[in-house]
């Protein structure tokens, strides 16, 4: 069994037992907490993180990460700030992205929930300037093709106008006035991936991958946008997978530009009135 009761020490209180997701361990007649079956348990850890005595360990995971919790110290104020304040950052100073600030967002997208706690996601940041050109000249040169499809029958019937004048507009201005409309002239494009085919789930993990990123990089002075053109790209056309080193087995799942912003913004901005139901 991975999962190891100190009997010595366990104070019979139930908690693993009430935390366990999977339902594999039971309370005895006794009180005492047993694991059932180690099938079916997929080392989420719940149970140790509720222990109030460290009874419990598990050998498939490195005990040390385990640490206490630590208050935060961040009021609900502070945290609607830092929503507010996020911008989608088109303007990048040409600044190598730190090696310290990648370690920093990688050690806390670390620690997000995943589907059955399957930790699938990769992450590979693109630094070359060399790689993000061709990728941005690749990306403005298939969405060319794309909208040249686009006006044949049936494809036009199924592509909205407005869509269509949006994409044509970027292709336009990259090839007319030489500006990187796709990736922003941006320093660093991270690309969440996997190899896991798991029903939908690690792209719901890739979303909050994404957000989890895209706030925690407001605090080390990181602009970030999150790129959907690549995504659909990436997936439709080999070359743009090719130039970012990736497998026919990995999916694409979110892009994220990343750079130090070249302009700073001074209000934050007007968004509509939700639309809220409660049953």
């Amino acid at each position: 069994m991975n999962i190891i009761i100190d009997y010595g020490v366990c104070t019979r209180c139930g908690l693993c037992s009430r935390v366990c997701g999977s339902k594999r361990i039971i309370v005895e007649d006794d009180g005492r907490p047993l694991k059932l079956i180690e099938a079916g348990c997929n080392d989420c850890g719940q149970c140790i993180a509720v222990c109030p005595v460290n009874a419990i360990i598990n050998t498939r995971t490195d005990m040390n990460e385990y640490t206490e919790m630590v208050d935060p110290g961040i009021s609900f104020d502070q945290f609607s700030h830092l929503v507010r304040n996020r911008r989608s950052i088109r303007n990048f100073r040409k600044d190598v992205l730190k090696q310290e600030h990648i370690d920093k967002l990688m050690q806390v997208v670390k620690y997000i929930p995943t589907g059955s706690n399957k930790q699938s996601l990769k992450y590979k940041f693109i630094t070359d300037p060399d790689i993000l050109k061709k990728i941005s000249n690749s990306m403005a040169s298939k969405m060319r093709i794309a909208l040249k499809l686009s006006e044949s029958f049936p494809v036009r019937l199924f592509m909205k106008k407005k869509k269509k004048s949006s994409a044509s507009r970027l292709v336009d201005i990259y090839y007319r006035e030489g500006i990187d409309t796709f990736l922003r002239g941006a320093p660093c494009l991270l690309i969440i991936y996997t190899e896991e085919k798991y029903f939908r789930i690690p792209q719901w993990d890739a979303g909050i991958a994404s957000t989890t990123i895209d706030l925690a990089a407001q605090t080390l002075g990181i602009g970030t946008l999150m790129n959907g053109y690549f995504v659909e790209l990436a997936t439709r056309f080999r070359s743009i997978r090719k130039l970012a080193q990736l497998k026919s087995n990995q999916s694409v799942l979110t892009a994220i530009c990343l750079g130090y912003p070249a302009v700073k913004y001074k209000r934050a901005v007007y968004r509509r009135p939700l639309d809220v139901k409660i049953l």
